[in-house]
């Protein structure tokens, strides 16, 4: 790929390399520049511009990020992929459980060429359904496509998921008299609602006094694959009693003591085929501690080995520190994907219906609001799915614009919302995904449509949470692309490929 500037005159068909703002609007970077472009800018006198030149061999960044994107969910399906968006793809997890990656091949990869770039969450790190794990990112606007396809190869076995395999746990608790406390109170709702962050249920709850026999026989009488327990005392020895009850139950002590902090006084075991876990007095809290991370790997069914805990010392340091603005909170999770609703407005005529619905609901948008005036066939068959709601118009005489009616119907967790229009022409899943790409109110990108300004409704707009307030109260006649006028800082406009 060339870099350089060039005549303004001469810059039909190449890449523009950084945003100009002429004629009234802003031409952005990476655009393909068209005649409408050049001569725009040579009216507003810009005779040299800087561009981006593709040479025999090279791919675009899109096409490239796209390529490496669709080889690695090829390669381990628990991962699928936004569309591409400026040379970028994200990758998300399709269920909950472990992400494992191999940093060494990552490196790898890496190496290939400095054009091509992947990162991604630690390996072995907890993600939920539709959490960012990494991102493909292809630095230039082009690179050689044989430094691609040489990467690509790198991606198998880069990349692993252990989803959690064990339902149910016990929770052993003991104490000086063997009787409920305050302290267990608290103990059993934050150990409670760590398992359900894993999506286990706690079955039972046992009291014992803080004695190695009581202990023992309480371990032998538990049936759940996964028994914890929360001693009274910290457990300092491998002879202390905890490990040893686990012992005289004639289970196995695997590890007294890991090298994570908070979560140092932690003990694990196996008792049968059922795994024990002795939870240090930090696990009393909701923040994350050594704990989680044995915890995690143990209902994802990972063996733990000695050398595994010993490992646990490079990043297990876990404290806050002072310069830390906010208090760690382990219920937060690493960025999710925008949860984005489609309002379809459309007729009981429109022929068109079932297939742009088809459509919609294959792509990555998370739910559909249908509003018009709707058959009753059309209401029963889709009244039991959880995805999709019907607005309908039949028989009603208010004049309430059909957007406003849309946006009332939309779940209280949305992130953002496209607008179709079956009066407009039919649009595919991959036009709704590539919205969804471009869609960051980080980057400032809360608006996302095709086309130029007078395109009406559709091909498809999206609409960021910024706007809903606006969206609802649109009297009626109105619609979207009537508040783009004083929004155009919000707005991105993709290509119609």
């Amino acid at each position: 790929m060339k870099f350089d500037t060039c005549p303004t005159s001469e810059g039909l068909g190449h890449i523009l390399a950084h945003s100009i703002h002429a004629g009234g609007k802003k031409v952005k970077k990476g655009k393909i520049l068209n005649r409408q472009d050049i001569e725009v800018f040579l009216n507003s006198g810009i005779q040299e511009i800087m561009v981006a030149r593709l040479e025999e061999g090279d791919i675009g960044e899109d096409e490239a990020a796209s390529y490496l994107g669709k080889k690695l969910v090829s390669v381990e399906p628990s991962l699928f992929t936004s569309s591409p968006f400026t040379g970028r793809v994200n990758i998300y997890s399709s269920q909950t459980g472990l992400i494992i990656f191999d940093s060494k091949r990552i490196t790898e990869f890496n190496l290939v060429d400095e054009a091509i770039t992947l990162a991604t969450l630690p390996s072995l790190a907890k993600v939920e359904k539709n959490q960012l794990v990494g991102t493909i990112k292809i630095i230039p606007y082009g690179v050689a496509r044989s430094k691609v396809i040489e990467a690509a190869e790198l991606l198998e076995g880069i990349a692993g998921f252990r989803q959690v395999e064990l339902q149910q746990a016990d929770l052993i608790i003991t104490t000086p008299t063997g009787e409920r406390d305050k302290l267990s109170e608290k103990s059993i709702e934050v150990t409670r609602a760590r398992l359900q962050g894993l999506g286990i249920a706690l079955e039972q709850v046992v009291f014992v006094s803080h004695e190695t026999r009581e202990l023992s026989e309480a371990l032998r009488e538990t049936r759940s694959p996964l028994i914890l327990v929360m001693t009274s005392t910290a457990t300092s020895d491998t002879n202390d009693t905890g490990p040893r009850a686990l012992r005289l139950a004639g289970g196995k002590v695997v590890r007294v003591g890991i090298p994570v902090d908070p979560g140092n006084l932690l003990f694990y075991g196996e008792l049968d085929s059922q795994k024990v876990i002795g939870l240090p007095g930090c696990a009393r809290s909701p923040t994350l501690n050594g704990a989680d991370w044995v915890l995690e790997r143990t209902v994802c069914g990972i063996d733990i080995s000695p050398a595994d805990f010993a490992s646990m010392g490079a990043g297990g340091l876990l404290k806050e520190i002072p310069t830390r603005r906010q208090p760690r909170d382990r219920r937060r999770t690493g960025p999710l994907k925008p949860n984005v609703q489609v309002i379809l407005i459309c007729d009981s005529n429109d022929r068109g219906f079932h297939s742009q619905l088809s459509k919609i609901l294959a792509s990555q948008v998370d739910g559909v609001s249908v509003v018009g005036k709707l058959t009753s066939e059309m209401m029963v068959k889709f009244a039991n799915r959880e995805s999709i709601r019907m607005v309908n118009l039949e028989g009603r005489s208010d004049k309430s614009n059909l957007v406003s009616l849309g946006m009332v119907s939309l779940p209280r967790k949305t992130d953002a919302v496209i607008f179709v229009n079956l009066l407009s022409e039919e649009i595919s899943s991959e036009q709704l995904n590539r919205l969804i790409s471009a869609f960051s109110p980080e980057d400032g990108r809360e608006i996302c449509k095709f086309g130029g300004e007078n395109v009406p409704m559709g091909p498809p707009i999206l609409f960021g949470r910024r706007f809903f307030e606006n969206l609802r109260s649109l009297d009626a006649g109105l619609r979207p692309n009537d508040l783009l006028q004083e929004s155009r800082d919000f707005l991105v406009e993709l290509d119609l490929d």
